[in-house]
Formats: C-alpha cells, structure tokens, sequence
C-alpha cells in the first residue's frame, strides 16, 4: 500500500494504494510523486478526522472534482508554476510573463490535459481579430507550446499537444535606423522631458545595451578610467566590456549619484530607480516626429552606426552580446555603405592583381575556343560582332571590335 511503481502495459506507472476503514481500496494512477503525496496525506487527514466517507465518496465518482486542481490543473492555475520556472531557468522571463496575460484571458479556463489544437486555433484567430501582427502571435504560440513541454516535464501531460504546430507566416519589414541627426534630435527632445531619461537614451544609443541592462546599470559596472561600462546578465549569459563615448562620458557626469542607491539611473524627486522610462521617452519622440523608433531602435541604430564607420561584424558581435553571429549579419543588410566597401575593396584587389600579372588573362577562360570562334567567323566575311555579342551580356557594354582576342 501507499506509493509504489507498477508496470502497467509495458510502461512504469506511479499508483497510489489506500484501504478505507471499511475495508475497501482505493487505488489511483498519479502524474507524479508530489501530487501522490499530497492526495495521501489528504486521504490520512480524513480517516483521522472522522470525515473519509466524504472524500470517499468525491474520489469514488470519479469525476475528479477534488483532484483537477492537483492533477489537472486549468492553464491559469498551472501557468504560475510556469512563471516560478521561467524565473529560475530563464534569464529573460518578462517576455512571458507579458506574452501569458492573453493566454490568460483566452485559454485560462481550458485544462491541460482537455486542450486541443483547436484552442490554439481560436488563441491564433482571436488575437489576429485583435489587430496582433502575426509575429506577436507567434511568440505567445510559441510561450503555449513551451509551457505545454515544462507540464510534460513535470509528469502532468504525457505529451505536448502543440508538437509541430503550424505557426504563421511572418512577412518580414525592413528595419527603420535612425540617422545620427535624428539621433541627438531625439537625445535633446528627451532630455528636455526629463534629464536623467535623456542621459539613459544617450547610453543606449552609444553602448548598445537593452533597455532592462540600462536600467539595472551600477555605478560599480561603470570604469571611468579605462572608458568602459561592464554589462552582465545579458540574455546569451555573457558579461561584456563596451566601450564609452566622449558623448556617453559627458552625459554620465550630469547625474546625480545617490549613495544609498546603486543604480544609475534614479529618479530625483522619488529617489526611486526608474523601472519603466517609457513616459518621457515617448512625449520626447513625439516632439521631433520620430514616433515610428522605440527604446530597442537605438540598439539597432548603435550596431549600424559601428558597421558604416569600419568596425567589423566580429567585433560588433561581441559589443552587442549576440550569442550568434547570423543575429548581428542582419544589421549588415541595412549598412549599404559597408557592402559598398567590401565589393569596392575586392574588386579593387582583383584589379590590382590583374595589373601586376602583365594584364595576362584568368587562365581559367578557354581563350582557344574563342581564338576558333574569332578565325571560324572572319572566313565567313565576318568581324568578330557576333561572338562578342555572345560575350557581352544584353545590354552590357562592348569592348572594342577586334579579330584577336579582347582582354576582358
């Protein structure tokens, strides 16, 4: 009796095995070894209070009304557990916590294991009819179908019903990068709106950093005599050195530092950390027209600005604490200056090598086959036009007519 594991059907099984006074058993499968064991010491409270034959009685109908709490709990009750475990586990869990407040609303009723795909349908199509971008509504997909895998994990599913969903198709819009003019348009509008939001703008934009690294910045992470700020508890779990500006320099040195405080950026009056600078950023913006950027477009703006003035995309990586560096070649498409360079400088290096090899041609080209060809055509009263045309792409140029081999 009590909790053992039972091979049932060629699968190990954990059961819970009680005798009621009147000498009856009741015997159940459970999810796993925590909720067989509150269901025990529930059942061992009731014959010890006199009050088993009620309990016997809900447990007995099998409708499980005492139990759907424990064992099968809604996605609202479960989605607590799930927050504790993203905030072990994950380094950035406000992005759930924000993305289960509409699975909340939507789905928070339906129990794990009732879910069907068709309530992930309806999650999909509500939140289309609410005027989501297919991106936002992948992302709380992709939250649902991660809070399906931690309840598999923790023995309350048996398997995820979201396993290869089909999620939407996203049409993906190109970046919009703020020029260094709207840049300190935006810097002074700001800071105009409140001094100490305005100097946290001006880091974000010359560091780089995310805006929740901005805000848990420490005076400690800040060394004035090597101009580098220390940024840790980045997403990809690298603590990282970023360079500081004369910019970044000059406006650090008009803040306040609260002894008491660590953090950089408090809020005088309150003598409060700032946790949410969205207020005065957003009037600020609005005074210059630049209403389409957000807190995150000055890391977007920074990365840019570090391609077009020469910094390799290595080095970029690591300033910006990319895990991976196909996240940071994204930028690379909207620098047209730094694809100009690079195809510039190689093909100024294919000429150079041209011109110290004597002009000869790539020995890779058959020039015999086109000596042939030219011989062929000047027999038949010809001058050459028709094999350069074969040469010359349509609507290239021509090089000049010649019965001997052009250099290409």
């Amino acid at each position: 009796m009590g909790i053992r594991r039972w091979r049932h059907r060629g699968q190990d099984k954990l059961v819970l095995s009680k005798v009621w006074p009147d000498g009856t058993r009741f015997r159940r499968f459970m999810p796993n070894r925590t909720v067989a064991k509150q269901l025990e010491a529930r059942i061992d409270y009731a014959i010890a209070m006199g009050e088993w034959r009620a309990v016997q009685k809900e447990l007995a109908r099998g409708d499980g009304s005492c139990l759907d709490s424990e064992t099968n709990p809604t996605i609202s009750e479960f989605s607590r557990d799930y927050l504790r475990y993203c905030r072990v586990n994950n380094r950035s869990p406000g992005f759930k916590e924000q993305a289960l407040v509409a699975i909340r609303r939507l789905l928070g009723d339906v129990r794990l294991r009732d879910f069907k795909r068709r309530d992930a349908d309806y999650f999909k199509e509500t939140r289309l009819e609410e005027g989501k971008a297919p991106a936002t509504v992948n992302r709380g997909l992709a939250v649902l179908r991660h809070m399906f895998t931690v309840a598999v994990e923790r023995e309350f599913l048996d398997a995820n019903p979201l396993t290869r969903y089909r999620m939407l198709k996203e049409v993906q819009v190109p970046l919009r990068i703020l020029s260094y003019s709207e840049y300190r348009q935006l810097i002074d509008a700001v800071t105009e709106e409140d001094p100490v939001i305005g100097v946290y703008v001006t880091l974000l934009g010359e560091t780089g950093m995310r805006k929740s690294e901005g805000l848990r910045l420490e005076w400690g992470h800040i060394r004035p005599q090597e101009r580098v700020v220390l940024i840790g508890r980045a997403k990809s779990g690298k603590v990282r050195s970023v360079p500081l500006s004369d910019l970044a320099m000059e406006s650090l040195g008009k803040l306040v530092r609260f002894l008491d405080i660590p953090q950089v950026f408090v809020d005088p009056r309150r003598k409060k950390v700032w946790s949410d600078p969205r207020d005065p950023f957003q009037h600020g913006r609005a005074r210059v027209g630049l209403d389409w950027v957000g807190l995150h477009g000055l890391r977007h703006f920074r990365a840019t600005q570090w391609l077009i003035n020469g910094v390799d995309v290595n080095t970029v990586k690591e300033l910006l604490g990319h895990a991976h560096i196909q996240t940071t070649m994204r930028y690379v498409h909207y620098v047209r200056t730094h694809a100009v360079r690079s195809v510039l400088e190689a093909q100024r290096k294919e000429s150079d090598e041209w011109r110290r090899s004597g002009g000869d041609l790539d020995p890779q080209v058959d020039t015999n086959w086109i000596q042939s060809e030219l011989e062929s055509e000047n027999r038949e009263g010809g001058n050459g036009a028709n094999l350069l045309k074969t040469l010359v792409p349509e609507g290239g140029v021509e090089p000049p007519r010649a019965v001997k081999p052009a250099r290409f």
